[in-house]
C-alpha cells in the first residue's frame, strides 16, 4: 500500500468512500471550512486504487511547522474499504493501510505532529514501530438502540435531579433555529475557560456548514433569555456533541444538561446508532459527560517532535511528548 495526497481526480471516489467508511470529519464539506489549511491524503493499495484516507491541519508559530487535527475535528481519521471477510485478513489489512500512514506521517517536514485516531484504531503498533508516542484519550458513547427509559435510568442520579430541577424552575428547551445565540454563548464559554478560539471557523461551521441534514442544536432558556446551548453534527451513524456554551451570569445548575438530553432524544429520533461525546481529560468535564451514562471508549493520539524540540516539550506537555 501506499499513502500520498489525494490526487484531485479522486476527489469525488474519496467523498464516496469518507461517507460511507469515515465519519462527517473526513468528508469534504467538513474539510473545506479549514482551506488551504488542510490536507487530505489517500491510502491507495498495491493495484493504485484509492481504498482510504485521512486528513491533517498545517499551522505555523514561531517558525515552527506544526501537524495536527483540524480545529474543532475530535479526529483525522483513517477510514478505509476492507472487502475481505476473514478476520486475519482484515487485520493484515488494516496493519498494513497503519504502516503506510505511519510512514508516510514520519516523512512529513514536521516540527511537532500531533494527531487524535478514530476510535475504532486500536492497533497503534505501527506508530509505536516508528518511534511515536502513542497516548489514550476518552469519550463517552451512548447506545441510541435503547429506549428513552432506559437512557434516562441509566443516567447518575445528580444528572437526573438537575435536570428535573431545572424543569420545575421553569426552564424551557428550543431547538435553536438562530445559530448567533448558539455563537455568543460558545465564545462566553470560552471566554471564561481562557481558552483561544478560531472566531473565523467557528463561524464557517454554524453558518456555512450546518444544515438540517447534518446538524442540530438545542438552547434552554429562562424567561426567553438563553442560558446554555447543545451542538451536535452527525453523519449516517453518530452525533457528536461539538459544542456547549453557558451564560454563568445568568446560570442554572441544569441549563446545560437539559440541552444536553433534547440534543440526545432528537438524536435518537433521527434513526441515529451513537451519541458520541466526545471527551475530554479534564476531569470536571469528563465527570459531568459520564454523568450521562455512555459507555467509557478510548481513542488514541500519536505524537513527535524533532530534537531538542520534544526534550522541551516534556516539561510542558509531557503527557503527549
Amino acid at each position: 500500500m501506499r499513502t500520498r495526497k489525494l490526487d484531485d481526480k479522486n476527489k469525488a471516489e474519496y467523498e464516496d468512500l469518507a461517507k460511507k467508511y469515515g465519519t462527517i470529519f473526513n468528508t469534504l464539506d467538513w474539510l473545506k471550512i479549514f482551506g488551504d489549511n488542510v490536507q487530505v491524503c489517500g491510502i491507495y493499495n498495491k493495484g493504485d486504487n484509492l481504498i482510504g484516507g485521512f486528513t491533517f491541519y498545517e499551522e505555523r508559530k514561531f517558525g515552527l511547522r506544526i501537524f495536527r487535527n483540524p480545529r474543532f475535528t475530535p479526529t483525522i481519521g483513517p477510514f478505509l474499504e476492507i472487502k475481505a471477510k476473514n478476520p486475519v485478513a482484515i487485520m493484515n489489512t488494516w496493519k498494513e493501510a497503519l504502516s503506510s500512514m505511519a510512514e508516510f506521517i514520519e516523512g512529513m517536514p514536521y516540527s511537532i505532529i500531533s494527531f487524535s485516531l478514530n476510535k475504532n484504531i486500536v492497533d497503534t503498533q505501527p506508530f509505536l514501530w516508528k518511534k511515536f508516542k502513542v497516548t489514550p484519550g476518552y469519550t463517552y458513547l451512548l447506545d441510541m438502540s435503547k429506549s428513552t427509559d432506559d437512557i434516562w435510568a441509566e443516567m447518575s442520579a445528580e444528572r437526573r435531579n438537575d435536570m428535573n430541577k431545572a424543569t420545575r424552575d421553569g426552564l424551557i428547551v428550543k431547538q435553536a433555529e438562530n445559530y448567533e445565540i448558539a455563537k455568543s454563548l460558545v465564545l462566553k464559554t470560552f471566554s471564561r475557560q481562557n481558552l483561544t478560539v478560531k472566531e473565523h471557523y467557528l463561524e464557517k461551521i454554524l453558518f456555512e456548514f450546518a444544515n438540517n441534514a447534518n446538524s442540530f442544536a438545542f438552547t434552554t432558556y429562562k424567561d426567553d433569555n438563553p442560558i446554555a446551548v447543545s451542538f451536535c453534527v452527525c453523519d449516517k451513524k453518530t452525533a457528536y456533541y461539538l459544542l456547549g456554551g453557558y451564560d454563568y451570569e445568568r446560570k442554572h445548575h441544569g441549563a446545560g444538561a437539559l440541552a444536553v438530553w433534547e440534543a440526545i432524544k432528537y438524536a435518537q429520533q433521527l434513526g441515529l446508532s451513537y451519541f458520541d461525546f466526545e471527551g475530554s481529560m479534564v476531569p470536571q468535564i469528563e465527570r459531568y459527560f459520564r454523568g450521562f451514562g455512555g459507555k467509557l471508549t478510548p481513542c488514541y493520539s500519536i505524537n513527535k517532535a524533532k530534537l531538542p524540540l520534544e526534550i522541551l516539550l516534556k516539561f510542558f506537555k509531557r503527557e503527549r511528548f
